[in-house]
């Protein structure tokens, strides 16, 4: 009977370590993933972070299968701070990818030195519970502020990022727990004790660290495909909406207005007599005029109104819910404000002031119009404009 009850302690512990060898090769395979990862998406901030933190946890298990094979105290404590180094980097590395500010010096300094001086405390008591406790502790501490920043990130509250953040509060719930075992009861949370939760925590820390590492290649995935769609719909000069992205807006926005029975008008913009800017001052200051303009045009249209480069030094604006006589007046405002900004822009390449305008013509949807024929009648009016002088805008009969 006795001899029965060894052997399966035995097998026991074996299963304990063959465990800690599948947990150790699983977070190999995942820190190799993200190292790849980076290599591939160099321009995306935070990667680099994710794949030290990934070769940090991979030394923290080597080190506690040694301790499991030489029961060599010093091991826990080594393990300990290279988990701590980990948490800290991939903490990080989310805030770079969300457009957070970085960790400061004085945030790492603190949280490395109030771990070292827990760490040297068990060590010197040669606690297990003690260090087991900190170690959790400090580890549901930091799986909390990494999912309080994933979920506060509003601006990109992707799913990928969503499912990431539970991951690392249900992270935090398990270490918290721990933390209360390990003060009660410290032989169980022993790393390799088969008859405690070591079996528990190494199954749990399996599935996390693969969730984690797949929802860190989907939040690159998802950013990759954000930027290729803003690419395709964007101009790549000025940043404002390419032709083919305002054609499938207008079309919308235009059913909209027509299901609602709302006004709706149309801005035809064209810089004035341009192609004396690129030739007397240069298609360098060229391009800087056509981006003050989109950014004087993006501060004085409002947030629904749809801007866009329709080709060259052409631009449309479409307003919803604006009658023809409110476009007017819309009209004539961002004429005045590019008029009056156009003077910032630096052109001393030649003696007298060069006049930057530009002119706009404008036009309401009439019944039954598509944005074709609204396009056309705008595009009319532009052209009367500029026959009466330029700097002006002019309404379509």
């Amino acid at each position: 009977m006795f001899s029965s009850r060894s052997d399966n302690n035995k097998t026991m512990l074996l299963d304990i370590q063959t465990l800690l060898v599948a947990v150790t090769l699983t977070t190999a395979f995942c820190a190799g993933a993200r190292l790849l990862l980076w290599r591939m998406n160099l321009a995306i901030p935070g990667l680099g972070r994710w794949a030290l933190a990934g070769g940090s946890t991979v030394i923290s298990f080597l080190l506690i299968l040694s301790y499991g094979r030489f029961h060599w105290p010093p091991a826990l404590s080594l393990a300990q701070i290279f988990i701590m180094m980990s948490l800290i980097l991939s903490w990080d590395g989310f805030r770079r990818f969300l457009g957070k500010p970085p960790l400061t010096p004085l945030i790492l300094c603190g949280i490395a030195a109030l771990g070292l001086f827990w760490i040297v405390i068990a060590h010197a008591q040669y606690s297990v519970g003690t260090k087991a406790a900190g170690n959790a502790f400090f580890v549901a501490i930091l799986s909390a502020l990494i999912a309080r920043d994933l979920f506060k990130s509003s601006r990109k509250n992707t799913p990928a990022v969503r499912v990431t953040g539970y991951v690392y509060a249900v992270n935090a719930a398990v270490f918290l727990i721990r933390a209360f075992v390990a003060q009660e009861y410290p032989d169980i949370v022993e790393p390799v004790n088969p008859s405690g939760v070591a079996a528990f925590m190494l199954l749990w820390l399996l599935c996390s660290i693969i969730a984690i590492t797949l929802g860190m290649v989907l939040m690159a995935a998802e950013r990759l495909q954000i930027d290729l769609k803003t690419q395709a719909d964007h101009d790549p000069l000025t940043g404002a909406l390419n032709r083919r992205a305002c054609s499938v807006l207008c079309e919308k926005a235009i059913a909209q207005a027509r299901r609602h029975t709302l006004p709706l008008s149309l801005l035809m913009m064209d810089l004035d007599e341009f192609k004396k800017v690129n030739d007397q001052l240069g298609h360098d200051l060229g391009d800087k005029v056509l981006c003050r303009f989109v950014t004087v045009a993006q501060e004085e249209l409002r947030e629904e109104d749809i801007f866009c480069r329709f080709g060259g030094e052409e631009f449309v604006a479409l307003l919803p819910n604006t009658s023809v006589q409110a476009a007017l007046i819309a009209a004539n405002r961002l004429r005045n404000a590019f008029e009056i900004n156009s003077a910032l822009i630096e052109t001393k390449k030649i003696h007298q002031p060069f006049a930057l305008t530009v002119s706009i013509g404008i036009a309401e949807l009439q019944a039954d119009e598509d944005f074709e024929s609204l396009l056309r009648r705008a595009d009319s009016a532009l052209y009367l404009a500029k026959d009466n002088g330029r700097n002006r805008c002019e309404i379509a009969g």
